[in-house]
């Protein structure tokens, strides 16, 4: 790992080119999805995707091991970003429409928010500012696939099941968090970088706001199938 190089600076170009970055490659791989020739050569850059984001947070964790930086207060894979890596390298892989759910809403939800407000404090070239963007570049980039160039299905009932997915999950952590002093899901402190929670108050007023986040974006995230269906003239599965 690269010692610090420079401060991360929010919407800087380093910042605005990762995005742009994994913008472009979102839109190629769905366009080559949808496209009948090149449908081949999906198969294995899915298989790419998977190993990708498994080898970046494998070579990540031994790195901070073999240094002795690891910590459990902050280095076990709780975070929804981490449970999406899993779920979008099984969803890359394989169907399974509850993890495919998950990674679905969990790897837009946890995942978006992080891209557009990274809790960074090292900017390009540091190893830091690269492992970021391509762990969260990919879990969209796979998100994107599946779902526009794949067609994966996302269902109405599948909103009120990762709705409660999501707090029960979040309430065991509350407790992981008070029992070991830590700050998975930012439930006991705000990142210390700018983000949408700054806001909703000050602790514990801005869980509230957490709990807004989630209901909105879960519609937000739903709604491309909604308006789909409704193009169509179908109604969504209950």
């Amino acid at each position: 790992m690269k010692p610090n190089t420079g401060e991360f600076i929010t919407f800087g170009a380093a910042h605005i080119a990762a995005l742009s970055l994994i913008l472009v490659v979102a839109l190629i791989l769905v366009f080559l999805a949808r496209f009948e020739k090149a449908k081949e050569l999906i198969k294995p850059v899915r298989y790419t995707l998977a190993a990708v984001l498994i080898g970046n947070e494998l070579i990540y964790i031994v790195g901070l091991l073999a240094k002795g930086l690891w910590t459990y207060k902050w280095g076990l894979p709780l975070q929804l970003c981490d449970l999406a890596i899993f779920a979008v390298v099984f969803s890359l892989i394989r169907h399974n429409q509850f993890i495919w759910e998950i990674a679905y809403f969990w790897g837009l939800g946890g995942t978006l928010q992080a891209l557009l407000t990274p809790d960074l404090r090292v900017g390009f070239p540091d190893y830091i500012f690269f492992k970021f963007f391509l762990t969260h570049g990919c879990i969209i980039i796979g998100v994107f696939l599946l779902a526009a160039g794949i067609q994966r299905p996302i269902f109405s009932r599948s909103v009120r099941r990762i709705f409660i997915v999501t707090n029960v999950y979040a309430g065991f952590i509350a407790l992981f968090n008070w029992l070991f002093d830590a700050n998975y899901l930012y439930l006991c402190r705000k990142p210390t970088q700018p983000s949408a929670l700054d806001f909703f108050g000050p602790w514990p007023v801005y869980l509230l706001g957490l709990e807004l986040m989630l209901i909105v974006s879960l519609m937000i995230y739903y709604s491309p199938y909604y308006f789909l269906a409704q193009k169509r003239g179908v109604g969504q599965p209950l």
